[in-house]
């Protein structure tokens, strides 16, 4: 690990003095562009051997409190908690194998947003290095392209957009739900000025709600056995570049978009499962999305639903599906303030009590409602951006903190026993260079 840190701080600082001293906001802005994993399609099929290196970081302050229940342990007089907190710091480094059509890009977090959610799965946030990404891709001409390693699973839209491009201070807490994370992984992409196609085989998540640690071995028992996803994207009218982020900046060109992802993942047919009863666990999720972009403002819509079967070793099998809903819109007043305002919900099964992680006494529905705004120091650009939000619990939280992969240390809802009229504020700086 200490090797690791080394040569990543080596590489970063002999970058660094090869670079113009103060912030570069070319530099920055054309690094934020080559950041989002998911939309590379400026490397792809291209060649070369020079390293290119970026770092990203969030610094953030939160507040939270809930109403104190008599008598539900843990709340006492402690119904308010807040702090400072680094959630992402991020080395990222792409480059190209000379003569061919072979690129690399590999990326470490050193944050604590990392180590939960489906989304980001992996360290313990203590601020060691963990790796995020290790990947190769190989442009087999304009259209289509062909990448193994470790890699993030393209199901939902909105984890689809870097963190850095993401609305607001963070993700929503549905998607922080359902995504499916990262896995190893061989994927097939295909790209053109309309549609985009992605089929992707990886070990998968352990089961919905549970996730993977990122860069497990095959063997792992908190991996599937294997997994499917799909993914595909119809461009009605823009272009793609638009759709790399959620802003929509002042004398942008309309753009539409819509999407849909399909995943399925079984665990327990070859590797044993970590625990518990169950023979196989089989997950089924499919979503539905659909972004609009206009002259300064822009909206996204997402629809999600997640089938987890369980078959017994002792008993009957069981069954679940959850459902969750994000609806934002954003504003720009000028060409550097934006205002966004979002709803999300997730509806949990009936019977989600009868499935690990979550316990019993828990909802089973979490509206949130979201306002907040984004200062921009640079018109047009995420390399350096303030933001704070403000989110409601409309519902109950009572159990959020038990539904494993939406912890609250990063999207600001903590729930816990008796958890009502929770209210999160928070505030962020975010700095890609």
């Amino acid at each position: 690990m200490m090797k690791t840190i080394t040569t990543i701080a080596l590489v970063t600082m002999s970058g660094s003095a090869l670079a113009q001293s103060g912030l570069d906001i070319d530099r920055a802005y054309a690094a934020e562009l080559r950041a989002d994993t998911n939309t590379r399609s400026s490397l792809l099929g291209s060649s070369g051997s020079a390293l290119d290196v970026s770092i990203f970081t969030q610094f953030r302050y939160s507040y939270n409190t809930r109403d104190e229940i008599a008598g539900a342990a843990p709340f006492g007089d402690n119904d308010t908690t807040i702090g400072f907190s680094t959630p992402r710091t991020q080395i990222r480094m792409s480059g190209g194998v000379e003569g061919t059509d072979l690129n690399g890009y590999v990326s470490f977090d050193f944050g604590g947003a990392f180590d939960h959610g489906m989304s980001d799965g992996g360290a313990t946030g203590d601020g060691g290095a963990t790796l995020r990404e290790a990947y190769a891709t190989w442009g087999l001409d304009d259209n289509w392209t062909f990448l193994f390693g470790q890699l993030k699973n393209p199901f939902s839209a909105e984890s689809n957009v870097a963190a850095e491009h993401s609305q607001g201070v963070e993700r929503s807490l549905t998607n922080s739900f359902f995504d499916v994370g990262y896995s190893q992984a061989i994927a097939l992409n295909y790209s053109d000025d309309e549609w985009r196609f992605t089929a992707v085989l990886a070990d998968g998540p352990s089961h919905w709600a549970v996730g993977n640690t990122a860069n497990t071995y095959y063997t792992a028992a908190s991996e599937a056995d294997f997994s499917l996803t799909g993914r595909l994207d119809w461009l009605i009218s823009g272009n793609w570049d638009q759709f790399n982020d959620f802003a929509s900046w002042q004398g942008s060109n309309t753009g539409f978009r819509v999407g849909a992802g399909l995943h399925w993942s079984q665990m327990g047919g070859s590797n044993p499962i970590l625990g518990g009863n169950n023979d196989t666990i089989t997950v089924t999720a499919w979503t539905l999305d659909a972004q609009y972009e206009g002259d300064g403002w822009g909206v996204f819509a997402s629809y999600t639903s997640v089938k987890m079967e369980l078959d017994l070793i002792v008993g009957d099998s069981l069954d679940r599906t959850d459902d969750g809903f994000v609806l934002q819109g954003n504003v720009f007043f000028t060409d550097q303030f934006e205002a966004f305002a979002r709803y999300d919900v997730i509806f949990l099964d009936s019977d989600a009590t009868a499935f690990l992680p979550i316990t019993a006494g828990a909802e089973d529905q979490y509206s949130m409602f979201t306002l907040g705004f984004n200062y921009y120091l640079v018109p047009e650009s995420h390399a350096a951006r303030f933001s704070m939000d403000i989110g409601f619990g409309l519902d109950e939280t009572t159990g959020l903190d038990s539904l494993g992969y939406t912890d609250g240390s990063t999207t600001g809802y903590l729930g816990g026993p008796g958890a009502e009229d929770e209210m999160n504020i928070r505030a962020q700086f975010s700095l890609l260079f």
